[in-house]
């Protein structure tokens, strides 16, 4: 999965990684035809006449000649000769199901966005293809040593890329794109997936602790779209609402040869150092108390994300602050959290910012049926004195958006919608989110994305109707934490009762409260001495204002810089959690249902960091 938002051309940065020419390797550049998809193809019969005979055949032609956005990664002749030799069968032998599936591996049907090559980065295309694969990109060196190519799904070289038609581009590509059928612990085993790299010893643990088969879910069967066009009105709004309901994994797994530099050389090898690191309540290898089972479950994302997808990286963030940007996601070792900074670091140190597990970004982004596979540098362990006294004794701030993993697997994290399209945005079913993000029936669920807007990551979330929302908090680890609550005042919002765990929190909220209110202490920044006395005059009236890290890229300003009827955070309280466990945040409408709530992001902070914290 990747943004639209993503302008910025990566080329530069893989090459910096590889070592190499700055340039990608020169077979094309941009190139405008005033035909369609469909027409390019049929006019080109010694390249295309295999594909132009697919999308006939399949009746996908009428599709690719109408206005859009197709993005097409079309093997050229010479390409379906080689698959056909490979498979052992004539083009007249394909079923039509295998004609379709061939097509719609190839073609991305989006909104609004033409993949040409400057959006492409290391990393998979934020957009799934037609058949709901999503297509890798990677560089390597070339032959001659000049420069990169562009290979998709690590083995599908681009030949010819840019080529601009009226609905969309073409990229012309060496071979069939073949997405695999096998998951993450098979392609852990299969050479032809994982190159020189080996990953006999976690998979072997993943198979001893039945994590493989815990991972292995792809879709939910039980689930059913209330629409039967994927539309429905919200609050007067036509929202996307999601299909299907997708399931997807990430894998952060130490290759052999990092095992054995740790001394690990067999599974008892790595049951042994895991129990360095975890107590073992149980020597069964499938019960999660036992040690070698949290040390792989600590390897384990329940969403899908390549390496392009793990941090924000829009322009939501100010342009001083993306050095800075980090996330943070709870691993399948329940409760325990894992950190990631720029540059793919995994659980930096707050003392030491160069103490981190490195990924192997070039040997990573390995694509199952379920996920992704990421190469880890070094060993990764929850460290439990390191974790809470170092690495996660920080300001833990995470968008709404990141709890729920639905959000992710199904597309609607980070996606910007504005008012393209045929939708606005997305709505959710009311249970779609589980445990994660719950909203009573009588909410009316809208999630917005934009980038003009004072908000977090370009994510926001708004409620109406009689709204009843709660959303499990991060787990932070044991100890005593501000809660604080960022948001966006406007006279439509409403009034809102907070509760934590379950129980009440002070007076309800008045959510119309703005920068220009006295009640809310703001005034604006001088760059003197008097705005830190200004922020604790907020405070004591429970405020702050945003942060300085996030971007309205609108009005070119910070968050924190935004005049009356800018953003503000709230502070909610403060709470001790006296160990690893399961917070709740809810927001409950006790005023009216023509007003709305106003979701964007959370901050737990540690009490002991609040008289030294920054403005970012």
């Amino acid at each position: 999965m990747k943004f639209s938002y993503k302008h910025t051309l990566i080329v530069l940065a893989a090459v910096m990684s590889a070592g190499c020419s700055d340039d990608v390797a020169d077979e094309a550049y941009y190139t405008f035809t005033g035909d369609t998809v469909a027409s390019y193809c049929e006019a080109n019969p010694e390249t295309f006449s295999i594909f132009t005979d697919l999308i006939n055949d399949t009746g996908n032609d009428a599709l690719l000649s109408t206005y859009g956005h197709y993005s097409c990664f079309i093997p050229d002749n010479a390409a379906f000769e080689t698959y056909f030799a490979a498979i052992g069968k004539s083009y007249s032998e394909l079923s039509d199901d295998e004609k379709k599936e061939i097509v719609y591996n190839h073609v991305i049907k989006s909104e609004a966005t033409d993949f040409t090559s400057d959006r492409f980065e290391e990393g998979a295309l934020y957009e799934p293809a037609m058949s709901n694969n999503y297509i890798v990109i990677s560089y390597k060196t070339d032959a001659a040593g000049a420069g990169l190519q562009i290979m998709v799904n690590k083995d599908v070289l681009i030949v010819e890329r840019d080529i601009e038609v009226h609905n969309g581009v073409i990229h012309r590509v060496s071979s069939v794109i073949r997405p695999t059928e096998e998951y993450i612990t098979d392609v852990m085993l299969n050479p032809a997936e994982i190159g020189e790299q080996s990953f006999s010893i976690f998979a072997e643990a993943l198979k001893a602790t039945h994590l493989s088969d815990s991972i292995k879910r792809t879709y939910d069967n039980d689930y059913v779209c209330p629409s039967p066009n994927g539309i429905m009105h919200v609050s007067g709004w036509p929202m996307r609402v999601p299909t299907t309901k997708r399931y997807g994994y990430t894998v952060f797994a130490e290759p052999d040869e990092v095992m054995n530099a740790a001394g690990i050389h067999s599974l008892d090898d790595l049951d042994e150092y895991a129990r360095r690191y975890y107590t073992n309540e149980s020597d069964d290898y499938t019960s999660r108390g036992n040690a070698l089972n949290k040390f792989v479950a600590y390897h384990i994302l329940d969403r899908r994300m390549a390496t392009n997808a793990l941090l924000y990286s829009g322009a939501c963030t100010a342009p001083n602050s993306a050095r800075d940007r980090m996330e943070f996601y709870e691993t399948m070792y329940e409760f325990r959290l894992l950190k990631i900074n720029v540059g793919i670091a995994l659980n930096r140190s707050e003392r030491n910012k160069s103490d981190y597990v490195a990924l192997d970004e070039s040997r990573s982004n390995l694509s199952a049926i379920n996920g992704y596979i990421h190469s880890l540098k070094s060993m990764l362990v929850y460290d439990a004195p390191r974790m809470e006294n170092d690495v996660l004794n920080c300001r833990i701030r995470f968008d709404v958006y990141n709890v729920p993993p639905q959000l992710t697997n199904n597309n609607i994290r980070w996606q910007l919608h504005g008012m393209q399209g045929d939708a606005n945005g997305y709505t959710v079913p009311h249970d779609f989110c589980g445990k994660y993000m719950s909203f009573s029936k009588e909410t009316a669920v809208v999630m917005w994305a934009s980038e003009g807007w004072s908000v977090h990551q370009a994510d926001e979330l708004k409620l109406n109707g009689w709204y009843d929302f709660t959303l499990r908090l991060l787990p932070v680890p044991p100890g005593t934490y501000e809660l604080r609550v960022g948001y966006s005042p406007c006279w439509w919002r409403g009034i809102a009762q907070i509760f934590v765990d379950g129980e009440i929190v002070g007076i309800p909220r008045d959510l119309r409260l703005g920068l220009d209110n006295p009640l809310t202490g703001w005034v604006p920044d001088t760059g003197g001495p008097q705005d830190a006395e200004n922020d604790k005059a907020m405070r004591n009236l429970g405020y702050m204002k945003a942060p300085a890290s996030m971007w309205n890229a609108g009005n070119q300003r910070t968050l924190r810089d935004q005049g009356p009827g800018g953003p503000l955070r709230m502070i909610i309280g403060t709470f001790t959690f006296q160990e690893y466990g399961e917070h709740y945040y809810r927001a409950k409408n006790v005023y009216s249902p023509d007003m709305e709530y106003n979701g964007d992001y959370i901050e737990l902070i540690p009490t002991n960091l609040i008289d030294t914290e920054d403005i970012y």
